[in-house]
């Protein structure tokens, strides 16, 4: 698994997996339909329910988003914990 993909899949376990304080974060993802194109759409981690080394899947049971088109993870306050092309100083 890459370190980029390690990395997302890191603050979005964190998030989904604290048992006593469940971190609500914002991920930034490219959506990809024939009806729309390609378009930015987010959601929340609240909405996730599983984190695998390549995709995240949904409350919905179907919906997978795979991880390399998550391009921001945000908190609610707007924090930027992690975006494509900025290494956050690590």
């Amino acid at each position: 698994m890459s370190k980029k993909r390690s990395t997302i899949k890191n603050i979005i376990g964190k998030a989904i997996n604290s048992f006593d304080k469940r971190e609500e974060y914002i991920i930034i993802y490219i959506d990809r339909t024939p009806e729309h194109g390609n378009r930015l759409l987010q959601l929340s981690t609240n909405d996730i329910i599983a984190v695998s080394n390549w995709a995240i899947t949904l409350s919905d049971n179907e919906t997978v988003i795979p991880i390399h088109r998550i391009v921001e993870i945000r908190k609610k306050d707007g924090k930027v914990l992690w975006k494509r092309g900025f290494n956050n100083g690590r």
